[in-house]
């Protein structure tokens, strides 16, 4: 029998079940985890840091990397992003972009939307997608 398979046959992704576990793990025990792998291998420590990214990877970017991030994204795009944020969250984020950009993601995240979850869940990815490539040529720090 495959090392890939079950008794049962079905297919396991390795990599993709722990790039789910590492989504959802402390920041803590992810940077240990990162550390550990780093030390054996730190092709797949790069490929899965990047590949583990996910949207609450935002709360931690500083005010500088937020302002490259939106740069590099669509206001409206990032407005929808953070339609479902804490109020908290959306105050800081818009208040430390500039004005015009800001006011474009205010009129997006409060705009009425047909399939709100969608919208979100796709402006969601692009977000993290850019992220990840901002992150690639660490022109982004989410240490």
């Amino acid at each position: 029998m495959d090392a890939n398979n079950t008794a049962s046959g079905v297919f396991i992704n390795g990599k993709a079940q722990i790039i789910e576990m590492l989504q959802i793990m402390p920041e803590e025990e992810k940077a240990t985890l990162f550390r550990n792998i780093q030390k054996r291998n730190p092709q797949l420590a790069a490929e899965l840091q990047e590949k583990s990214i996910s949207f609450n990877d935002i709360y931690k970017l500083n005010e500088f990397d937020l302002k490259t991030l939106c740069r590099n994204i669509h206001s409206g795009v990032f407005g929808v992003a953070i339609r479902a944020c804490s109020l908290e969250f959306q105050k800081k984020a818009l208040s430390s972009l500039p004005r015009e950009y800001a006011e474009k993601s205010y009129h997006a995240m409060k705009a009425r939307l047909n399939n709100e979850n969608d919208s979100i869940a796709k402006a969601r990815e692009k977000v993290v997608q850019m992220i990840a490539t901002l992150s690639r040529r660490q022109q982004i720090n989410l240490n």
